[in-house]
């Protein structure tokens, strides 16, 4: 049996003079990659739950730092988790930085007293 590939998103919010980024949803690995002219360059690694997203890591990969990516992966990533009615545990410092610089994406942010949320709350 195979898998269903990933949702392919173009993204055109990269920093200027980045090659196209395309911003996929690996949900086999649990993670939205960012890819320039078809290479990996950024992850945003999460758990899935029935209601929520728990974003745990953002990482760049070397070559590609300072251009950009890994911020426009988080944002494709969050307007994802809004279009499919979800709400973001931001646990990854990135996301939580870059969610407190982007206020517009409040409403996509699962507020809790300093835990994960479980599936009743």
């Amino acid at each position: 049996m195979s898998a269903t590939p990933p949702e392919t998103v173009p993204t055109a919010t990269a920093a200027p003079g980045v090659d196209a980024l395309t911003v996929v949803d690996n949900a086999e690995l649990s993670r939205y990659e960012g890819r320039v002219g078809g290479e990996l360059a950024a992850v945003a690694v999460y758990s899935p739950a029935p209601r929520f997203l728990v974003f745990a890591h953002t990482e760049v990969l070397p070559g590609f730092a300072g251009r950009g990516i890994a911020s426009a992966v988080v944002r494709h990533a969050l307007d994802d988790v809004r279009a499919r009615g979800l709400t973001a545990v931001p646990l990854c410092p990135f996301v939580a930085r870059w969610l407190q610089r982007h206020p517009e994406y409040a409403d996509v942010v699962h507020r809790t007293a300093a835990r994960v949320p479980r599936d009743e709350d």
